[in-house]
């Protein structure tokens, strides 16, 4: 490897460690201390505390990653312009693009071990801190739901549940449609609540109270009614808006291909999270990206430069990502556009500072 390959990937790389570790352990005492309250009144051990903290140690880092690697990127070449290594490489026949792009490759590194790592590392340990904070404080991490209508794919039936108990998968004021093979209603039926059986894999309802619709509606009373066309998972009945983060992602996939067919105004909030889960792993190669874009014109005070510049181009690009993902919860915007146009926006605004920058 050439000696200003090395010296870039070196100058990024250890720059960038640094300004996690700083981050990290940032983050780490903001979640401490807002959770240092509830640790106290539980009495808990110390060593739990330590643990509860470090099982919340790799979101911090996910979180740490992209805005450090933008800062190592924008001090870096602040350096390089201030102290004139930019025109001495420039004027030894490297092109701009051979020293923007080391960087860029850094970031696209950062990207992939963060996919990697989120996946395999942070998926679990945030399992398992869920689970531990309900066994210590009682916490409900699980997804309680109400006013929920599924739709069968196959157009069998229609199913309204006034509220779902994911505690012990238990469903309350049901109301289920059945339909015959050209679509005609058959049967309604009203049931006081439903449980859902793990052996026989299919929901039984209690106090029911059944009408055949034909000539004439006849009206009958059971005390139980299964049937095995009723055969949904509990997790489609909760209201999974945060579940979709906990699923691996083949489960994620299968569900938002299930929840897509039955009940599609659930899919919409479920597929902009699925998707800004797995293109967040591209914000530090876009931070990269954005720190390549912006003109280094001082020659003093480049880390104060480096920290206002991090702090404002992270700043903007993460308050419009939340308004964008809104939006594409909403159903407003495409999941992809609305991860897509925080982008463009940031892009935008260093290329009109470099713009700006030249004309001064």
């Amino acid at each position: 490897m050439k000696l200003y390959l090395r010296h870039i990937f070196r100058s990024t790389v250890v720059v960038a460690l640094g300004a996690l570790l700083l981050t990290t352990l940032m983050l780490i005492s903001v979640d401490l201390f807002a959770n240092l309250d509830t640790y106290l009144s539980h009495e808990l051990p110390l060593s739990t505390i330590a643990y509860l903290t470090l099982l919340g140690s790799p979101q911090a880092m996910i979180f740490a990653l992209g805005p450090s690697l933008l800062f190592s990127a924008t001090y870096f070449l602040s350096q390089l312009h201030a102290n004139n290594e930019y025109i001495c490489l420039i004027g030894s026949g490297i092109r701009p693009l051979k020293i923007i792009l080391p960087i860029i490759a850094v970031g696209l590194l950062a990207s992939i071990l963060q996919f990697t790592f989120a996946e395999y590392v942070k998926l679990p340990l945030s399992k398992e801190r869920l689970v531990l904070e309900e066994d210590l404080f009682g916490l409900r991490t699980t997804q309680d739901n109400r006013n929920i209508t599924l739709h069968d794919p196959e157009g069998r039936y229609v199913l309204f549940a006034r509220h779902f108990r994911a505690e012990d998968d238990r469903l309350r004021e049901v109301m289920l449609l059945l339909f015959d093979e050209q679509g005609n209603l058959t049967h309604r039926i009203d049931a006081r609540q439903g449980s859902y059986d793990e052996d026989s894999g299919y929901w039984r309802f209690h106090g029911v109270q059944s009408q055949e619709v034909g000539e004439v509606v006849t009206t009958t009373s059971h005390e139980t009614y299964d049937d095995s066309r009723i055969d949904l998972d509990p997790s489609y009945f909760s209201g999974a808006g945060g579940d979709i983060d906990q699923m691996d992602i083949q489960t994620a996939l299968h569900y938002l291909h299930w929840m897509k067919r039955l009940d599609p105004n659930r899919y919409t909030p479920l597929a902009a999270d699925f998707v800004k889960r797995i293109l967040d792993a591209l914000n530090p190669l876009v931070l990269t990206v954005i720190a390549a874009t912006i003109r280094y014109s001082l020659k003093k005070n480049i880390l104060l430069f480096a920290i206002i510049t991090s702090l404002v181009v992270a700043v903007v690009y993460y308050v419009v990502q939340m308004v964008t993902m809104i939006a594409a919860r909403q159903g407003v915007l495409s999941p992809i556009w609305a991860m897509v146009i925080p982008s463009i926006v940031v892009l935008l605004l260093a290329a009109l500072q470099r713009t700006l920058s030249r004309r001064g």
